[in-house]
């Protein structure tokens, strides 16, 4: 859909960092209700599947951080003003 080309104002690395962290924390406090509440099985074998979705969000959190660390340790080393430009529309404060 090319949506980064489109929507050129919001920060996609920053997005893609969100959309990391509030999926591992929906996981857990989700998996979190399914083993402490219920007691079947099927609540367990969900708790556990949850908890490992847990991990994978959060190994991608921990390599997104990274990758955006890179980024704007790369954009210090660069000329002043295209770091600026960078950070300024990364954070919607222009184009």
């Amino acid at each position: 859909m090319q949506l980064n080309d489109k929507w050129q104002g919001l920060c996609w690395p920053m997005m893609d960092f969100l959309r990391c962290v509030t999926a591992a924390l929906i996981y857990f406090a989700i998996s979190i209700t399914a083993v402490a509440k219920y007691s079947d099985g099927a609540s367990k074998a969900a708790g556990v599947f949850g908890f490992f979705a847990t991990i994978v969000f959060a190994i991608d959190f921990y390599l997104i951080f990274n990758e955006v660390a890179k980024f704007l340790k790369q954009g210090d080393s660069a000329d002043e003003t295209t770091a600026h430009k960078t950070e300024a529309r990364c954070w919607g404060h222009g184009l």
